[in-house]
């Protein structure tokens, strides 16, 4: 992907846009200027534009949940690329939540807790 203009976000940062009363769908930061997020609608992990992560939403910044170096986060991410996506076993937050150690969370409202 070519570099994007630079976010108000730093790579490793994790974001995440709200959709429907309660649920948001998240993502990490990258170097690029790119989000790296497991989607559903994209059936797996995949590394977006910004504007294409939000789809008309705001992106809201959480706090970085890890001392890891960015970089090292960011090459866990991109190793993902391609991988399935699975609601119950592999979504976006598992995603998230790996790549910065959390252990596994199992549904959604725990994934929320966790990155708030």
């Amino acid at each position: 992907m070519d570099r994007q203009r630079p976010l108000p976000f730093d790579p490793g940062d994790v974001v995440s846009v709200r959709f429907g009363a309660v649920l948001s769908h998240y993502g990490l930061v990258t170097s690029r200027g790119t989000i790296i997020s497991n989607s559903r609608l994209h059936d797996g992990v995949i590394e977006q534009r910004p504007e294409d992560f939000a789809t008309g939403r705001t992106i809201r910044l959480h706090r970085r949940y890890s001392s890891l170096d960015s970089h090292l986060v960011e090459g866990r991410a991109r190793r993902q690329l391609g991988r399935d996506y699975d609601l119950f076993g592999s979504n976006c937050g598992h995603l998230v939540l790996s790549l910065i150690h959390i252990s596994e969370p199992t549904r959604q409202a725990e994934i929320s807790y966790a990155v708030f």
